[in-house]
């Protein structure tokens, strides 16, 4: 490869012209000097711009060769781009959507999926009232103590972590043919492409295609999926939900209030960090107001000023010229200052 760089980088600083006149040319007049000079047969003398052009074309053809062959990894689908409304200035998440999108998670997702990093309390007054998340809390059971020191199960908190699925990932791997589902708590800055990739994901399930291998048990063909095939079934039809609030339930639907749900456990506090921004801006931009009526009204005195030095003797000729605010024109202030230096 290091040849083929070079070559590449010679032939480009050269032009054609140049080329022939200073490889080719030279190479066939030696080549006709040599066949008339001697009877014994034509001598070649080898320049170094063709055995470089050779070189690099042997070169070539064996890496293309080489480099030719196709891995289904490089085949993999890229994700779609949609709008998210979320994502714009000045916008907030819509909390009926988080409402729905955590529905799913409850319903579809946390059979096998965690969310062991999300507190219970930060849905209070986003997707739920207190009183609603104390109740989803309330039904599962975790460890505690007694007023004794003796081990307890207790029901759930507003203070208390989300439930995980599964005690530990040993058990999580024997539940699904040796494939751990990721906790989601991160999941949609953990993967590259965001909400947009966890869509097609989601929604792209297929058939597999004629030629592929069939994929082992318990996984499924999704073109999106690094390697094709993903040890998670498809999980998200048409009606495979039913929303309390009378939403129409189509897989995108359902695939779109899921995914802000999952944007907004990654970034809890987003909405808050647009107001202060908001009120940063605007603060700035009547702070920049004052200081420019202060700077024309108040600094304005002091850089536009004048500083006149009279010597003693010539306080006439400062009086005459005292408008104006060249000083070279002071010529006789300045031939007295200078018999004074002298």
């Amino acid at each position: 490869m290091t040849l083929i760089k070079q070559c590449s980088r010679l032939l480009a600083q050269s032009s054609p012209r140049n080329f022939y006149t200073r490889a080719l040319l030279p190479t066939v007049s030696n080549w006709r000097r040599g066949s008339k000079s001697n009877n014994s047969g034509p001598k070649f003398n080898y320049n170094y711009g063709v055995v470089g052009l050779l070189g690099a074309a042997v070169c070539s053809v064996g890496a293309a060769l080489n480099d030719g062959q196709i891995s289904a990894d490089e085949l993999e689908l890229a994700h779609g781009h949609m709008h998210w409304e979320h994502k714009e200035w000045f916008k907030s998440y819509d909390h009926k959507a988080l409402r729905r999108g955590f529905q799913v998670y409850k319903e579809v997702c946390q059979a096998c999926h965690s969310m062991q990093y999300f507190y219970w309390r930060l849905h209070v007054d986003v997707t739920h009232t207190k009183e609603e998340i104390k109740e989803l809390a309330a039904e599962y059971m975790y460890p505690g103590m007694d007023d004794d020191g003796n081990a307890i199960e207790r029901p759930g908190d507003l203070q208390d972590f989300m439930p995980a699925p599964y005690e530990n990932e040993i058990k999580a791997r024997l539940a699904n043919n040796g494939a751990e589902p990721p906790d989601l708590t991160l999941i949609n800055i953990a993967r590259e492409g965001n909400e947009d990739y966890l869509f097609s994901l989601l929604t792209g399930y297929e058939e597999v295609p004629a030629g592929q291998a069939e994929p082992a048990e318990g996984q499924a063909y999704n073109p999106y999926f690094h390697g094709y095939y993903i040890g998670m079934a498809q999980q998200l039809y048409n009606e495979s939900v039913d929303y309390e609030d009378g939403t129409i339930p189509y897989q995108s639907q359902i695939a779109k209030d899921v995914i802000q749900y999952l944007s907004w456990t990654a970034h809890p506090w987003m909405d808050e960090l647009i107001m202060y921004g908001m009120k940063a801006l605007a603060s700035a931009g009547v702070l920049t107001l004052f200081s420019y009526i202060l700077m024309r009204t108040r600094r304005n005195a002091f850089r536009s000023r004048q500083l006149h030095f009279t010597v003693p003797g010539h306080e006439k000729a400062i009086a005459k010229n005292g408008n104006v605010s060249n000083f070279s024109k002071y010529k006789e202030v300045d031939e007295a200052l200078t018999r004074m230096k002298r």
